[in-house]
C-alpha cells in the first residue's frame, strides 16, 4: 500500500476491504492534500444548492448536520 495515501492506516486500506491494493495501483488513492481538497470542492457545491436540498443532504448523509456551512459562521 502506498505510505502517501489518504487511507492507508497501519499499512492498511481503511477505505476499501482489501488489506492493501495490489502493486500499489489503487485507483482510489488520493494524498492527504488531493482528498482534503475533494472534500472542499464537494462542499462548495452543496453549499451552492437550494436550501431544501441541502437539508435533505443533511439528514440523509450527516445526521441533519451541515458540514459544508460550518466554514460562514
Amino acid at each position: 500500500m502506498n505510505k502517501n495515501c489518504f487511507a492507508n492506516k497501519n499499512n492498511r486500506c481503511k477505505i476499501l476491504n482489501d488489506i492493501q491494493c495490489a502493486n500499489n495501483s489503487c485507483s482510489f488513492f488520493k494524498t492527504e492534500e488531493e482528498q482534503e481538497e475533494s472534500i472542499n470542492r464537494a462542499n462548495t457545491r452543496i453549499a451552492s444548492l437550494d436550501k431544501a436540498i441541502q437539508k435533505s443532504i443533511a439528514d440523509t448523509y450527516y445526521n441533519g448536520k451541515m458540514p459544508w456551512l460550518e466554514g460562514d459562521k
